[in-house]
């Protein structure tokens, strides 16, 4: 939900340093990339390279660029530490240890928890909410969206590419989007589908056309942030007023209430940058584990509230 938007915040601000961080700004850095480009990405040597590494990375899409980039942010962060400086980062982001293919091991092992936990909790709805219920479509939409988003955040940790980081971007606007239309549909849509139908029609052509403008025109950090923090806020507000609202006549939109309240909380967490801890924890990762017991909790909401709603419309 509204945690999302935080993230992609700090993303967005993030990428628009991606072009030339302190550490890719470095003289031993670029020089210490050619040479060993020159050296181990041509000819036999290229060959040697790709008979020597292992399935695993060749299938995760690792080139030999890729590793002289890895092997000369080392070196270039241990002539910053010898030399008493702080740790550079390169290409916008602080350096991480790489385990097996994970270019950031916790952040893409912490993605994984949260789509596996999204995945238990889909199930969990699935078996104990019935098909009648009048959310049950919206909500299951809701799961698989949600599904998605992690998938694409989990790979884009894993290997941070042009299409990897446009998946992670763009699925996570789709996962907000859709939160605002489950509130919309909770809120206004099951008196009024003619308005539900109508809002849904006017989110799938805001998305597109942001889609559209992000991959055909130009990728504009500046312009998805705004737009982000736009729709984040929408989510944010509208969720939390029917909350407030609702809280004495229906007790479990507290669950929701708390959702809220706590993405937003722990979304302050990607504001506390640091370099990793053991080049592998840093604030992102902690954000990304703190937020699996959050999303068993907004799951929790929907079944009892679909099973509240089903409860109703059986007595009508």
């Amino acid at each position: 939900m509204a945690g999302r938007t935080a993230r992609l915040v700090l993303l967005a601000g993030v990428a628009t340093l991606a072009s030339g961080s302190q550490g890719d700004r470095e003289p031993v850095y670029r020089d210490c990339v050619l040479r060993c480009e020159e050296r181990n990405c041509s000819g036999d040597a290229l060959n040697h390279f790709r008979s020597r590494q292992p399935i695993y990375m060749s299938l995760a899409g690792w080139t030999c660029q890729d590793d002289c980039k890895y092997e000369c942010m080392w070196v270039t962060v241990r002539l910053y530490l010898q030399e008493g400086h702080k740790v550079p980062q390169f290409h916008g982001k602080w350096p991480f240890s790489r385990f097996l293919f994970f270019q950031e091991p916790a952040s893409a092992v912490a993605s994984f928890l949260n789509g596996l936990a999204s995945l238990v909790m889909l199930c969990r709805y699935r078996t104990f909410v019935p098909a009648s219920s009048p959310m049950y479509p919206t909500c299951m939409a809701f799961a698989w969206v949600s599904l998605n988003a992690w998938f694409w955040s989990t790979v884009f940790h894993t290997k941070d590419t042009d299409l990897t980081e446009k998946m992670d971007y763009f699925c996570a606007s789709t996962v907000i989007l859709h939160s605002i239309y489950l509130c919309c549909v909770r809120t206004v849509g099951l008196q009024r589908p003619t308005v539900a139908s109508a809002f849904r029609a006017l989110l799938l052509l805001l998305l597109t056309a942001h889609i559209s403008y992000l991959s055909l025109v130009r990728f504009d950090y500046g312009y998805n942030l705004a737009a982000n923090v736009a729709i984040g806020l929408v989510n944010l507000v509208w969720w939390l007023a029917w909350c407030l609202w609702n809280r004495q006549q229906l007790p479990h939109v507290r669950k929701c209430m708390a959702v809220v309240l706590l993405l937003q909380g722990l979304s302050l967490l990607e504001l506390l940058d640091f370099p990793p801890l053991f080049w592998v924890l840093d604030a992102h990762a902690i954000w990304h584990i703190s937020t699996i017991p959050v999303h068993v909790l907004f799951f929790s909401f929907l079944e009892e509230d679909s099973l509240y709603l089903l409860k109703g419309s059986k007595l009508d």
